[in-house]
């Protein structure tokens, strides 16, 4: 099976309004909400695309019981660990005319060193039945920087893929452990190495280190719409237009699972790319999470600007 781990989950609402002004009170035209968190939402878009998921981490408080229920009800398996306090809640507007787009995070609840022990053995014991190990977003506070190299080495050692998508310390710890897929965005990286990662030249240099400790694939942003595809047949730049984009909310997660779907299908590497940035654009093109359904990523395919830098 394949095992998603977020540490911290959130309950994500989202708004559309018609023009966001701050100081003032604004009628949503559009309300959701869902249950959120970078693991979570590839558990999600991978139910969406048919593949069954157990999805694991931390919950807590009401929105915890919400969460649980809703992944529940998309058949994904869960085994979240229990914890005082509540699950965070991210807040997500898109301003309709000015397509703009404005997200509030919370912290999320706190986790003690008991609840990180009682994780590590829930995590153990799923692996003796997992075929891929998909870990990322944010770390709740309490939760070690090297949780996530952690997890990694301890799926490695059991022959595991692992594939990780997080920022900053965690993501740099984390790779030192070799997951077997990466994905990054270029500027948590360029904060946490102190180097502007904008020239695509600078960016190509960075990432192809990675490959040194283990990395099989590395998927970096570039820019606002495309994405730089490290793959052990080489390094692929892949673009999407911009002028048919309505809401990048959840497109990268989408990106993510669209990777792990070409992985599970045996695809080429190039199909695989353009299957992937396909998931992402479809995502993109309308207001709200996941996908509509897989014919409609594959309308996309074509339309994906893919080219072979080296």
């Amino acid at each position: 099976m394949i095992l998603t781990v977020t540490l911290n989950p959130a309950v994500d609402e989202e708004y559309v309004v018609p023009e966001f002004r701050p100081g003032g009170w604004i009628r949503a035209t559009k309300s959701s909400r869902s249950p959120g968190g970078k693991g979570i939402n590839v558990s999600t878009l991978l139910a969406q695309f048919g593949y069954s998921s157990t999805a694991m981490g931390f919950l807590a408080g009401f929105n915890g019981e919400y969460i649980r229920h809703a992944l529940r009800t998309f058949r994904i398996t869960t085994n979240f660990v229990h914890i005082p306090g509540e699950t965070r809640t991210n807040v997500y507007i898109i301003d309709d005319t000015g397509h703009v787009e404005t997200g509030i995070s919370e912290a999320g609840p706190s986790v003690s060193p008991e609840a990180m022990d009682r994780l590590r053995k829930v995590y153990r014991r799923i692996l003796q039945r997992t075929r891929m190990v998909i870990l990322g977003g944010s770390l709740p506070p309490g939760a070690p920087e090297d949780i996530f190299a952690e997890l990694v080495f301890l799926a490695r050692e059991k022959g595991i893929p692992t594939v990780v998508d997080a920022a900053g310390p965690p993501l740099m710890a984390a790779l030192d452990a070799g997951p077997t897929v990466v994905k990054a965005d270029h500027r948590f990286m360029s904060k946490v190495m102190g180097r502007s990662l904008t020239s695509l030249d600078n960016l190509i240099d960075v990432v192809s280190g990675f490959h040194e400790k283990g990395v099989e694939w590395a998927v970096v942003s570039y820019r606002t719409y495309g994405n730089v595809f490290f793959s052990p047949d080489g390094i692929y730049l892949a673009l999407a237009d911009r002028k048919s984009v309505r809401s990048i909310f959840s497109a990268s997660d989408a990106l993510l699972a669209g990777l792990v779907v070409g992985r599970e299908e045996q695809m080429s590497t190039e199909d695989t790319i353009r299957f992937a940035m396909a998931s992402a654009w479809e995502c993109a093109a309308h207001v709200g999470k996941g996908i509509q359904n897989r014919k409609a990523v594959e309308e996309f395919i074509p339309l994906v600007e893919l080219e072979h830098l080296s």
